[in-house]
């Protein structure tokens, strides 16, 4: 019998991965974000206000594959447009 959870708490799979909540959270609602609904992760209960939970092996494998954005891209919420500059 296999007793190690897959599906685990939003806390439990930052911890998991080493990170805060809130990045895991931050990530998921993102556009570019790894994580897939129902694959990744899926709502626990059947109302609208039901908790996370995270399937641990396939957030890990999204989130080591995750191809984070170079320095120069990121908003930096200055409120001005931003012209990104291509590096070769």
């Amino acid at each position: 019998m296999n007793t190690k959870k897959e599906w685990v708490s939003t806390a439990a799979m930052a911890e998991h991965l080493g990170v805060h909540p809130q990045t895991i959270l931050k990530l998921r609602r993102s556009k570019l974000s790894p994580f897939r609904e129902g694959i990744d992760f899926r709502w626990g209960g059947i109302t609208s206000n039901g908790t996370l939970q995270w399937h641990q092996a396939k957030t890990e494998a999204a989130f080591t594959g995750f191809r984070r954005l170079p320095s120069y891209e990121m908003e930096t919420y200055s409120g001005k447009a931003k012209v990104l500059l291509k590096r070769a």
